[in-house]
């Protein structure tokens, strides 16, 4: 394992503070000592890199801190280590990237935006959700709460047939079709933002995107199907690549994390190197950490506060805090429909911590919530 991580100054803070001697501290973290005991010598060895050190203990962590003009020559000195040098370049870029984004999507289109975060309005198509089971297996009234999610101000519809809530139990892949199938027929007809599907399965994934899908949400980072991956490929969409840690039904039993989010970082870098070997192009790549999917309270709020952190992947990030459990508990016990206030405060944070998709329940609400984040972000 080798990864890079930028871990202060957030870039926000950075770039609006370009009147200040700000430098970056930057580290990769090593599972190899001696790997990193080498890649340490060479950073001593660089006159203008600062408080170079190796700390801790499997992973090995190399420190240093750098200006940020002199970031970019890092890697004219780092002919030995030719991966390393390709994870700065790109996190470097994606530590600087702000708000710019385009999505290749089906049929070589391309869906771009600016300083807007993207709104992913979710449909439940399950008898079992979480938070709204049952209310939209019919396909009419699936479509009509699509529409109105769209009206509401969502960019995108996420459709799914199988609840992912902890403790949820599989269900098979034909189930899943006869539940989205026709919800994804009707919708596709009716709305003018496209959809997503929110599944594992290849097999439900291919037959969405012949109803009209443009996307796929994979809560498993393409590992929980073995031919998701060359599916995706060959389907020429977009697919979010998202962390949890187990499987739906055990993944909240104690997870344990040695740092949640540079062990998060470390396995969305892997999965897009994997993404890359099964020829799925950069442009249709998108990041979510997975909020509440093998996190306890403490790590959910982690990853909020260290959202920005996933920048150096240079991919767009996801973020989908909505209505979870983690926002019930820290408000007594306040059940689904009752945490729209603290979603909202989960939401905006997310924002200003990053986030260029937030997924959400309560479309309206969060919308304007969005786009007051949005003029703090951006400045407009």
């Amino acid at each position: 394992m080798i990864s890079f991580r930028v871990l202060h100054p957030p870039p926000f803070d950075f770039f609006q503070s370009r009147s200040l001697p700000l430098d970056l501290v930057c580290a990769v973290e090593f599972s190899s000592k001696t790997k990193a005991l080498q890649f340490e010598k060479t950073l001593l060895s660089i006159s203008y890199l600062r408080h170079v050190r190796l700390e801790g203990s499997r992973p090995f962590q190399v420190l240093w801190s750098v200006s940020w003009p002199q970031a970019f020559l890092l890697n004219k000195s780092l002919s030995a280590f030719s991966r390393i040098a390709r994870q700065i370049e790109t996190g470097l870029k994606g530590y600087n990237r702000e708000g710019f984004w385009a999505l290749r999507l089906k049929n070589e289109r391309s869906r771009s935006w600016s300083r807007k975060t993207q709104i992913m309005g979710i449909l439940n198509v399950t008898p079992d959700s979480f938070s709204d089971g049952g209310r939209y297996l019919d396909p009419q009234r699936g479509a009509e709460q699509a529409l109105r999610l769209q009206e509401e101000g969502a960019d995108w519809i996420d459709v799914g047939g199988e609840s992912t809530r902890p403790g949820a139990i599989k269900v098979s892949a034909g189930e899943e079709k006869k539940r989205i199938l026709p919800v994804i027929r009707a919708c596709a007809k009716m709305l003018r933002i496209p959809i997503s599907v929110d599944t594992y399965k290849a097999e439900v994934a291919r037959a969405a995107v012949g109803e009209g899908v443009q996307m796929v949400n994979d809560i498993s980072a393409m590992t929980l199907d073995p031919q998701m991956g060359k599916t995706v490929s060959v389907l020429k969409v977009p697919v979010i690549l998202m962390h949890m840690k187990g499987k739906p039904k055990t993944m909240q039993k104690k997870p344990v994390y040695r740092d949640v989010v540079g062990d998060i970082l470390g396995y969305l870098r892997s999965r897009l190197d994997y993404a890359r070997q099964c020829g799925i192009a950069e442009d249709r790549v998108l990041v979510d950490p997975g909020f509440g999917f093998g996190k306890t309270d403490q790590h959910n709020l982690a990853l909020l506060r260290g959202l920005w952190q996933f920048k150096v992947l240079g991919k767009p990030i996801v973020s989908g805090p909505s209505r979870k459990g983690t926002l019930g508990r820290l408000l007594g016990g306040l059940p689904p429909e009752q945490r729209v206030e603290a979603t909202a405060a989960a939401v905006t944070t997310s924002v200003l911590q990053g986030a260029d998709f937030v997924r959400v329940h309560d479309v309206q609400s969060m919308a304007r919530v969005v786009k007051i984040a949005d003029a703090i972000r951006y400045g407009e």
